[in-house]
């Protein structure tokens, strides 16, 4: 049977020309991108035992704190495992307040991957010379999980 092939693809002729996405911001991602790289580094080291694990304090929900503490108690890293290092970062906006964040890092002979969420929100942080702390707007990762 034969018939005549219509070109049915997005984008072409007969649908139209396809609308432009906007361009995400550059400063908004490249923002979100160093503070993912910082924060997951930060919570490596943390499950390492190389930091304490209030250094993730405002970087880090209470949620994905708790998280953290739970995979310590549970013996997830500690000073006597091989150190983790961070192999790649990903940050897939959402929008110019919300990213997803994935990538991997390698334990030894391991490469595991590990994948959350971010968002801005209002954080309190210290200002140089001020004796109260101030709301700021920052990056807080929300969802952490090891892959």
């Amino acid at each position: 049977m034969r018939g005549t092939l219509l070109d049915t693809q997005p984008g072409t002729a007969i649908h139209g020309p396809r609308p432009k996405a906007p361009a995400p911001d550059l400063q908004v991602a490249t923002a979100a991108r160093s503070f993912a790289i910082a924060v997951v580094a930060r919570t490596l080291e943390v499950l390492d035992g190389k930091r304490p694990r209030g250094q993730l304090a405002g970087a880090v929900s209470d949620d994905v704190l708790t998280q953290i503490a739970t995979l310590l108690q549970l013996g997830a890293g500690g000073p006597d495992r091989e150190i983790a290092r961070l192999h790649r970062v990903h940050v897939q906006l959402r929008s110019s307040a919300a990213a997803e964040i994935f990538g991997t890092y390698v334990r030894g002979p391991r490469t595991r991957a590990f994948a959350g969420a971010m968002e801005t929100a209002a954080v309190r942080v210290s200002a140089r010379g001020a004796q109260r702390r101030e709301l700021s707007r920052r990056w807080v990762v929300t969802e952490f999980a090891i892959l």
